[in-house]
């Protein structure tokens, strides 16, 4: 992300990625509401500074 709050598309690549592994794996369907927080939540993780595929991952299943 730059200085400006703008993802970069790569960046928003591995996010959308990231979304769609999680949601796949624990059944979160693709129009609720559940899906709409998760994007939210990985999007406040990234720009507090978790920008690494692996510690979102991590910080997603609880364990950071």
């Amino acid at each position: 992300m730059d200085g400006h709050g703008v993802v970069e598309p790569d960046q928003l690549a591995m996010l959308t990625t990231i979304l769609e592994e999680h949601c796949q794996s624990h059944g979160i369907p693709a129009d609720s509401l559940d899906r709409e927080n998760l994007a939210t939540r990985i999007m406040t993780l990234f720009t507090s500074g978790i920008t690494r595929i692996d510690d979102l991952k991590q910080a997603l299943s609880g364990n950071r």
